[in-house]
């Protein structure tokens, strides 16, 4: 590891830093989000004594760089759901000057990321600078989210850095964060809208960076300041200090064209590297969103147990075996002391799953998961299950509320209570059945083998009423059972 920071400080599946300071120059104050506007913040960042370093934000593969041996697993990832990031130090070959050059920086990153040897390490910041990104949020989705996380924590009782991957503030997410459409976090439309985030620890570099932000013609309504709580994040450049990633997930996209062109375009964002030290001025660490209502699931219980003797029935003539759901990552503030890698865990949801199983190809052999659909019982704006490799924690396939909703009816008809209720299918060949999602054995990491471990994952994203996660306590967890050939 000491190795690795005396050739360069990488970075992670979410926080990428193109080398080379910027060329700037001033533009209209009164235009959108563009680059024009880019570069007049720039410039006002370099007339108060800034260095400044390009950081494009890009579309990731987690599975790929699993694959190609980047990443220790795959995080979790949700499968078909996209991620993009910002992702840290670059070889100095990879030259882009200038911000106009973005939009062509993708593939010389991909190449980077994809191709180098070695695992991602993460990024590092000094306690006085900061990461600026200037964007558009994404077309209208169910939901969209930046996250940030401490990716290896040094810990000086064993002094040596740990894969963690612990947020360490709760995400900027649909309901939260304040864009040209959403002024100061109010209701409103958060959708292809105009933001800035200034990701930090230090109150004087967010002050800097929101006077230029001014001068440069945005408006303070729309400035996020995404505090990094240094009483959590051991912030420096070497390898006693801890390494961050920034990401952004998002889910469900009205327009499935619309979303993967925004997936794919390349952002301009900037690390700020103040002229001097000054005094530091650390926020405190910020107040976490307050988990859940007092209002639980469990009077869906009952109807959830008639399910279960519908499913059973359905398919008696077949072995069952069913399977335990437990809590599979732990908070991050409660990972980072018990020194738990938690993959990229964010608070926005919960994290439950099932057991471990094997899924082969015969037809009489697949998972039925079924449980309460969260979202329809007012506990989640959605949710979904997927399918992972238990040694890569790579998710291959999955389905989310919206699809399988209305699904518990025909095993319980006539029963009031089904509309909240869902039922779901995995195996290896599901023709055209409805609700039924195919596993692939691959290509690669894409893939799970037939005979390799398996199991299913399950998420419940941001209550309504409290603009997070819902609290694991509140909810009835989903459940499994794997069906075979007598």
């Amino acid at each position: 590891m000491g190795r690795f920071f005396q050739t360069a400080v990488a970075i992670i599946v979410s926080l990428i830093m193109i080398t080379g300071t910027l060329s700037c120059a001033p533009s209209s104050p009164t235009s959108p989000v563009s680059v024009g506007n880019v570069k007049a913040l720039n410039t006002a960042l370099e007339k108060s004594g800034c260095t400044l370093k390009l950081a494009p934000f890009v579309h990731v593969d987690l599975i790929e760089l699993y694959q190609a041996g980047r990443l220790a697993n795959a995080g979790g990832n949700n499968a078909d759901a996209p991620y993009r990031a910002v992702f840290g130090a670059i070889p100095d070959d990879i030259v882009i000057k200038d911000v106009d050059q973005i939009a062509g920086a993708q593939a010389q990153v991909d190449n980077w990321l994809y191709s180098t040897p070695g695992m991602i390490e993460g990024w590092q910041l000094n306690p006085n600078e900061a990461l600026v990104i200037v964007a558009k949020t994404p077309p209208e989705c169910a939901y969209f989210s930046y996250c940030g996380f401490i990716f290896y924590k040094y810990y000086e009782k064993e002094k040596q850095r740990k894969w963690v991957w612990t947020s360490f503030n709760d995400p900027l997410n649909i309901s939260t964060i304040k864009t040209s459409g959403t002024p100061n976090g109010e209701k409103g439309d958060p959708f292809n809208k105009d933001t800035i985030i200034i990701v930090t620890a230090d109150k004087g570099t967010d002050r800097l960076v929101r006077d230029a932000a001014l001068s440069a013609g945005y408006t303070e309504d729309i400035l996020n300041t995404y505090v990094i709580p240094s009483s959590m994040v051991k912030l420096g450049i070497g390898p006693e200090y801890d390494t961050i990633v920034l990401g952004q997930r998002m889910a469900l996209f009205a327009d499935e064209k619309a979303g993967k062109e925004y997936v794919n375009t390349v952002t301009a964002a900037v690390r700020v590297i103040p002229g001097t030290q000054g005094v530091l001025d650390p926020f405190p660490a910020p107040e976490l969103r307050v988990r859940g209502t007092g209002k639980t699931e469990i009077d869906l219980r009952p109807a959830l147990d008639d399910l279960r003797g519908a499913v059973l029935a359905e398919y008696g003539s077949l072995t069952a075996d069913e399977l335990k759901t437990r809590v599979w990552l732990t908070e991050s503030y409660d990972a980072v002391q018990t020194e738990t890698y938690v993959a990229g865990e964010s608070r926005d949801t919960v994290y439950l799953r099932s057991d471990s199983l094997k899924l082969g190809d015969n037809p009489d052999e697949f998972v039925i998961v079924y449980g309460i659909n969260h979202a329809a019982a007012g506990k989640a704006t959605y949710a979904n299950c997927n399918f992972y490799g238990e040694a890569g924690w790579n998710g291959v396939a999955g389905i989310y509320s919206t699809e399988y909703a209305g699904s518990a009816e025909q095993y319980l008809p006539g029963n009031p209570l089904a509309k909240y209720l869902y039922v779901c299918k995995f195996a290896r060949n599901c023709g055209a059945e409805k609700n039924c999602v195919t596993v692939p054995t691959g290509p690669g990491a894409f893939g799970v083998g037939l005979d390799e471990p398996a199991f299913i994952g399950f998420r419940a994203y941001v209550e309504p009423s409290t603009r997070v996660g819902p609290i694991n306590t509140e909810l009835v967890y989903d459940r499994v059972i794997k069906f075979s050939a007598r």
